[in-house]
């Protein structure tokens, strides 16, 4: 027994030391506190065309921020004959936009950024390219064999008839509807209720909008001409909400030359193609943006120059038959008015709102959560975009 003892005390001490002997690695990689100037944009030369520069920080490893906007820069588009066009943040959010321009094609432009801290960073001479138009969207819905249930895709034509393009890279904006889980036909102002007779006091159908995450590229190098047929931009599973009512995107197409294209394949391949033992590995970014100040700060982002073309695709849900069952406990109440005065009644649940009057003797009212009843609950507007169909 006595020896059971000493083994059990040995192995106990041996765990005892080697756990107390552990610590997290922690690579100065993660721990850094950089914040690389990060600059993202595409210099439009199209007539009275505005040029939009998003300017942020890089983030670390383990910060908790979705961003760091870059504040009250000097943003300016430089051609080389020494003219100069200036970006303003007038979100103050680090979105540098520029006034309707119309830049000449035949010079060449750069992006110069003064940060507040008066560091410099400047970006190369660039050739604008002509960007060749959008031949047509499409989407169709397929039978996914990894999920064994149908997607809806949408894909993106074009063509150069000069062949000179052949390199391009896509984003899009993309606006759905999307509606309360109940349509009220009434409303609380000031203690009071009120039918619903104004089309803009609705808070059934409100319209969400983001901008594309990932980086779309395709090139026509192998070709004998310059076409992209059924490029893929975007994919939904069966039943997405973003399907629910309606969708829309507006897709845009820039044309790229051999090193632009180069740097957004890398990021690209360095964000979305990692994570398996076979998977791509990663590789160093270097874009055509400098830092003047300190030439030894590293800096993200590469400017291209070009005219840009776009265009918008509607997906109704009637082509579609889906909808998405998401789980929303949304019961009803009914509430007695006062036995004295039919047009009084009171509810001490702040957290719920009115959804029908029912005239009956005595009336009642029915009420239900707001985030029931308020379409706003789940993010966007409740304000119809112009362009919706």
């Amino acid at each position: 027994m006595r020896e059971g003892h000493v083994k059990y005390f040995f192995l106990a001490g041996i765990i005892f030391f080697t756990t107390m002997c552990r610590k997290v690695y922690q690579p100065n990689v993660i721990k850094a506190s950089n914040h690389f100037l990060a600059v993202d944009g595409f210099i439009n030369t199209g007539v009275n065309s505005s040029t939009t520069m998003i300017v942020n920080r890089s983030l670390n490893l383990q910060d908790t921020i979705p961003d760091i906007p870059e504040l009250a820069a000097t943003v300016l588009i430089l051609s080389e004959n020494g003219a100069a066009f200036p970006l303003i943040d007038t979100g103050g959010n680090g979105t540098y936009v520029s006034a309707p321009l119309s830049l000449d094609p035949a010079l060449k432009y750069q992006l110069s950024v003064t940060t507040s801290d008066g560091n410099k960073y400047l970006s190369a001479l660039v050739t604008p390219k002509i960007c060749p138009p959008i031949d047509s969207l499409t989407w169709q819905v397929i039978n996914d064999p990894l999920t064994d249930a149908q997607a809806a895709n949408i894909f993106v034509n074009t063509h150069d008839a000069t062949n000179n393009t052949r390199y391009y890279r896509w984003d899009y904006i993309e606006t759905y509807q999307h509606q309360a889980f109940y349509q009220a036909s009434w409303y609380i102002q000031d203690g009071l209720i009120y039918p619903i007779s104004d089309p803009s006091q609705s808070v059934y159908d409100c319209w969400s909008t983001a901008h594309s995450q990932s980086i779309i590229l395709g090139t026509s190098i192998t070709l004998s001409s310059d076409v992209i047929s059924l490029a893929p931009i975007a994919s939904f599973p069966q039943n997405d909400p973003k399907l629910d009512v309606k969708y829309s995107t507006l897709v845009r197409q820039y044309p790229l030359d051999l090193t632009a294209y180069n740097y957004w394949l890398t990021v690209q391949k360095n964000s979305q193609s990692l994570g398996g033992l076979f998977d791509l590995q990663p590789s160093q970014i270097r874009g055509n943006i400098q830092a003047v100040t300190n030439p030894n700060d590293p800096v993200l982002g590469y400017i291209s120059a070009g005219t840009i073309q776009e265009q918008r695709l509607f997906i109704d849900n009637h082509a579609l038959g889906w909808r998405s069952n998401p789980e929303i406990n949304c019961p009803i109440r009914i509430i007695p008015t006062d036995p004295n005065n039919t047009l009084i009644w009171s509810d001490s649940d702040t957290s719920q709102s009115i959804y029908y009057f029912n005239s009956g003797s005595p009336p009642t009212i029915n009420v239900t959560y707001k985030n029931c009843l308020d379409c706003r609950y789940q993010g966007g507007t409740s304000t119809k975009p112009p362009f919706w169909q």
